[in-house]
């Protein structure tokens, strides 16, 4: 989730989300399709990431997805409990993931020389 707060902390996490140059795609994922949001984020990942960053760790290092889950889309599959202005970005196989509680899934290029700080 992206902290607009002016902590010291919220200074490291500024250059991750910063570097986003544009949106490369967007997917519809539907929380009450028997298709998990982990299965959607990383076949759009996938197709837009190129061949190096296939090693990296699996999503569930990145992020938690069932929280992800829970926090947009509630605990049932149609009781979403976030408008669709909320929504969770994180960095994954140097790619900007912006999932919205509307189901709206954006991956967003980074600039890679500012984005390499894990």
């Amino acid at each position: 989730m992206i902290d607009d707060s002016q902590s010291d902390e919220a200074d490291g996490n500024e250059r991750l989300f910063a570097a986003a140059s544009g949106i490369l795609t967007e997917v519809q994922y539907d929380p009450t399709s028997d298709q998990e949001l982990a299965t959607v984020i990383v076949q759009a990942v996938t197709e837009q990431a190129d061949a190096e960053t296939h090693r990296e760790a699996p999503l569930h290092d990145y992020i938690d997805v069932d929280a992800v889950e829970t926090l947009l889309f509630g605990t049932q599959p149609d009781q979403s409990i976030g408008s669709a202005s909320q929504s969770i970005t994180f960095r994954y196989r140097n790619i900007i993931v912006t999932v919205r509680a509307d189901g709206v899934i954006q991956l967003s290029d980074t600039d890679s020389s500012r984005a390499r700080t894990n």
